[in-house]
């Protein structure tokens, strides 16, 4: 009696290692198999370098560790229709991972979890959802790049001043992320007041109109803050047109080439430099190492750096303002 229950008890343990075994090549994929990824982008717009560069770290990874990736966006980041569509169509087509930049928090949910029930891995990179589906998410915690962009007006500021606030698009985490950290830092100062939102809807044009304006019915404001590249190229525009470089202070993302001519000449007096070529590796990366079973990070932040024309020409922040192969 001893002995067969023993030898049950064996048997119970060989299916259980069996099932387990079983499992772990199901949902791993061998080094050796060609994985296919869809990205998402919030735009294709070819005047954004941001995702030009970011879209050269896709490229250098898909290269380096074997994969086929399929990159599609938007024609602009307002377009949120239009990248939904897109993701419904890249889950019909049935590749091992979905990477998504979202341009929308919330109204990419439902399209997400339909990623997740039809077994695609879905990987967020720059800006998430309004959910916990990603397995993953490469991006830069901007919310401490918006703490940073408000310590350094105030820095830039002298005594009471008036700031704008200028947006890019209503609807991503990204952005709507900055904003909270740079309120974080003004609201609660006495000497600061700060604007409500301006939202230049996905276009750098309307970002200039805006910021024209503002300098016009508020001839006492001395701040504006640019949230990405297009509304800091926008504002350095307005500022220069409007001859008001100095009087004017000006903060902004990203690192184009308008932008380090803006911090040059003097119109924009910082810029906050994230990492877009990192960005782009590091999501197909993080989703072949997923894909072939290794486990990766919840959250990987490529971090961010203020950038002014006193330390703009230092040897490691001008691989950050031209980036080149770099991880």
């Amino acid at each position: 009696m001893k002995r067969s229950k023993s030898q049950a008890l064996w048997a119970v343990i060989l299916l259980a290692l069996l099932g387990a075994a079983s499992f772990y090549s199901f949902s791993r994929v061998s080094d050796d198999d060609k994985l296919d990824i869809v990205v998402i982008l919030k735009s294709t717009d070819d005047s954004i370098e941001f995702w030009q560069v970011l879209e050269d770290g896709i490229d250098v990874a898909a290269q380096e560790f074997g994969a086929n990736v399929d990159k599609r966006g938007s024609d602009t980041e307002a377009d949120v229709d239009g990248q939904i569509a897109l993701l419904e169509e890249a889950i019909k087509d049935k590749p091992d991972a979905i990477v998504l930049a979202a341009n929308d928090f919330n109204r990419l949910v439902p399209a997400s979890e339909k990623v997740k029930k039809s077994g695609i891995r879905l990987f967020v990179v720059d800006s998430g959802i309004n959910a916990d589906i990603a397995q993953s998410v490469v991006a830069t915690d901007n919310r401490k790049a918006g703490e940073l962009v408000g310590l350094e007006m105030l820095r830039q500021l002298n005594g009471k001043s008036k700031v704008a606030i200028i947006n890019y698009v209503r609807t991503a985490a990204s952005l709507n992320d900055r904003e909270q950290g740079v309120r974080a830092v003004l609201d609660g100062n006495p000497d600061i007041v700060t604007l409500e939102t301006y939202y230049a809807d996905g276009l750098e044009e309307n970002a200039y109109e805006i910021a024209k304006q503002v300098m016009t019915e508020h001839p006492d404001v001395r701040g504006i803050i640019g949230l990405n590249e297009p509304t800091s190229a926008g504002a350095g525009r307005a500022i220069r047109d409007m001859r008001l470089q100095g009087q004017v202070k000006l903060i902004g993302f990203d690192s184009s080439m308008n932008e380090i001519k803006l911090l040059e000449e003097g119109i924009m007096q910082a810029t906050v430099i994230q990492r877009p070529f990192q960005m782009g590796y590091l999501s197909i990366k993080t989703a072949v190492s997923a894909l072939r079973g290794k486990k990766v990070p919840d959250v990987i932040d490529t971090g961010s750096l203020i950038i002014t024309k006193q330390n703009m020409y230092e040897e490691e922040n001008q691989k950050l303002l031209f980036p080149f192969y770099d991880r």
